[in-house]
């Protein structure tokens, strides 16, 4: 299974950049996630099988380690990136990906490590406590139909750690209610990530 391309649309929306200050505090956070050693994508879905969990590391300049795990597949799922080269596998085993498959997750991977655009406008929202620590709060601005009930208009709001100045959260969901988020990412930037290509690696053979 393959969503590293989900990944990279937890950074970029689809509304245009802007140069408000709160804008720029966000572009700010997402700059100092990409210049990092590591950072670490994590999130959760659901699908007809039950929920499908995704762990991605990126370690900056040319690797990166997703891995899925889900009710629907015998074990974690597994993609990884080194240079211009990637590998699929389960329980770790794994195959060296034929170049059409390699140049699209290279592609994905380079969307997102690169340079952030298109964030949007974020308004200040001000410091939040989720998950029992304390953020500083930006959400892109929505403009809301006037009567608009807040329990189904949904917004994105971007949490950044006020300590390192880089982004831990960014989730989607209504503006008022106690439903769950639709999507909740969490980020966090490990320090123990090794990502080493397998040895002796077959290549893929198309079935």
């Amino acid at each position: 299974m393959r969503a590293l391309g989900l990944a990279c649309l937890m950074i970029a929306v689809a509304a245009p950049a802007s140069a408000a200050d709160c804008s720029k505090d966000v572009l700010a956070a997402f700059e100092k996630q990409r210049t990092s050693k590591v950072f670490r994508v994590e999130f959760s879905q659901p699908s007809a099988e039950g929920e499908v969990h995704m762990v991605i590391d990126y370690m900056p300049p040319d690797k990166m380690l997703q891995t899925v795990t889900s009710p629907a597949m015998p074990g974690e799922q597994q993609t990884m990136l080194i240079g211009n080269r990637a590998y699929a596998g389960s329980g770790g085993a794994f195959e060296e990906l034929l170049p059409q498959f390699t140049q699209s997750i290279i592609a994905e991977f380079a969307s997102a490590v690169g340079e952030p655009k298109n964030l949007g406008d974020f308004e200040c929202v001000g410091n939040l406590k989720l998950d029992d620590q304390d953020f500083v709060a930006y959400r892109l601005a929505e403009k809301a139909a006037e009567g608009a009930d807040p329990s189904t208009v949904m917004a994105r709001t971007v949490y950044v750690d006020p300590a390192s100045g880089k982004p831990a959260y960014n989730i989607i969901a209504a503006l008022g209610g106690s439903a769950p988020p639709a999507l909740k990412v969490k980020y966090s930037y490990p320090t123990d990530v090794e990502i080493v290509a397998p040895a002796n690696a077959p290549v893929q053979k198309l079935h």
